[in-house]
């Protein structure tokens, strides 16, 4: 009966440490980390900026980064161009304490209740993706976070992240007067 409750209660632990999942705080500031961004003027982002949000995108490879089922945003930005300061650690679903995920950021103006990309790209209110970059080890940390872990490991900040401009992305009317524009233009050219 011991040897049946031991291995019971081995299976369950290794079972529970299998759910742990990963920690990060969303912010582009701390110790080792300074990657501001840009507004579309070219500008940081002023404090108080709350027309832009943020989401978090991850994946085990640069290729396969995804926004997660329930998102991780914030529209929470300080001087200089960083957001997300102040704000509570996130778990991320799917990845282990002590990983390094690939990382990608989605933006866009949320002006109007704008709460989605998708919905920011039908009305042109949506920037392109920032570079993808992969969670190194920094500030003394290694890895995702975990807070179930004795003692707990704070949740890791977004080393290795780029700097990054917000730039518009063209509607795609624009895009079609352009093609048409240059393709007037060689046509021209060549007579």
């Amino acid at each position: 009966m011991k040897k049946l409750i031991t291995t019971a209660a081995s299976v369950l632990l290794v079972s529970l440490s299998a759910l742990a999942q990963g920690t990060i705080l969303l912010q582009n500031l701390g110790a080792g980390l300074n990657a501001p961004v840009r507004g579309p003027d070219g500008f940081l982002i002023p404090a108080g900026s709350s027309q832009y949000t943020i989401e978090l995108l991850a994946g085990t490879s640069a290729a396969s980064v995804a926004p997660f089922l329930t998102p991780i945003t914030t529209t929470t930005w300080v001087d200089g161009g960083y957001f997300g300061v102040g704000d509570p650690e996130r778990v991320l679903p799917g990845f282990a304490p002590g990983t390094f995920p690939f990382f990608q950021f989605r933006a866009w103006n949320n002006t109007g209740g704008v709460n989605n990309y998708l919905t920011a790209l039908e009305r042109g209110q949506a920037y392109p993706p920032s570079p993808t970059f992969q969670l190194i080890p920094g500030g003394g940390l290694n890895g995702l976070g975990n807070p179930g872990a004795t003692p707990p490991v704070p949740a890791s900040g977004l080393f290795g992240m780029p700097t990054f401009t917000l730039q518009q992305i063209p509607e795609p009317s624009t895009l079609v007067l352009g093609v048409l524009g240059a393709a007037a233009l060689l046509l021209r050219r060549g007579r």
